[in-house]
């Protein structure tokens, strides 16, 4: 290795490796949002076809459970269509928020 001499300004280093950080940064950005907003969607669209299905019938509420299991099923194809891998673990996440938004969604549209 040379030594720095005193007064003498060290080039700046090539910086290549910043921008494949930036681009995966933002392949890694989109790939999460389309992991979070493919499962709302998909829980808003089953209580609204659950509220459609079920209309004020109380005995047919089992029948909106079924349509939330459907588009939680649906899922595990449409997502892999869309580049977005996922792990066993990912599904936990996944189920509840369709759950979750499946289930706000459906309760709105019974109150209104």
């Amino acid at each position: 290795m040379a030594k720095k001499r005193k007064g003498e300004k060290r080039k700046p280093q090539e910086t290549d490796k910043k921008e494949p950080v930036k681009k995966q940064k933002e392949y890694n950005l989109a790939r999460e949002m389309k992991r979070t907003l493919t499962p709302i969607i998909c829980g808003i669209i089953a209580g609204f076809l659950s509220f459609l299905a079920t209309g004020e019938f109380r005995q047919r509420d089992a029948f909106g459970i079924i349509i939330l299991v459907f588009l939680i099923y649906v899922q595990k194809f449409i997502l892999p269509k869309m580049r977005v891998e996922l792990e066993g673990k990912d599904w936990a996440g996944i189920a509840f928020l369709t759950f979750s938004s499946w289930y706000i969604s459906w309760t709105v549209l019974l109150n209104l």
